[in-house]
């Protein structure tokens, strides 16, 4: 049941221009892989993005928090 509700959720896009052309670039460069694979690839991309930020010393921007959520990434800092 969890895993449904987990899909339904990631199943809409973000509102973000960019971040639903990031999900789409994803979703494209993981299309021969498995789904699981393709949100590994997303979430790892969105932490990425949120760390490089951070680093800088800049908020994280919206559309990156978007991706973030769409891909189930959990902020602990």
């Amino acid at each position: 049941m969890a895993a449904s509700r987990a899909r339904q959720m990631r199943s809409k896009r973000p509102r973000s221009r960019k971040a639903s052309g990031i999900v789409a670039l994803v979703e494209q460069l993981s299309s021969g892989l498995g789904s699981h694979d393709g949100v590994v690839v997303g979430r790892g991309l969105a932490r990425l993005l949120a760390e490089a930020y951070e680093t800088r010393g800049r908020s994280v921007p919206a559309w990156v928090e978007q991706l973030m959520a769409y891909y189930g990434n959990h902020r602990t800092s």
